[in-house]
């Protein structure tokens, strides 16, 4: 999402992880939680190249 993306792609990963789906929403809740963005349209695109 950082680079770009508007969406996250897992489908084939439910076949050996059943919970990913649950774990990527909350890996993402925590992120945002943890820098303090309240909407998730503010870090698309927001990746920085040195």
């Amino acid at each position: 999402m950082l680079a770009g993306a508007t969406a996250v792609s897992i489908g084939t990963a439910n076949f050996i992880e059943p919970e990913v789906s649950i774990k990527a929403i909350e890996g993402i809740e925590n992120y945002l939680k943890r820098h303090n963005i309240n909407d998730i349209n503010e870090i698309i695109g927001k990746v920085e190249m040195n």
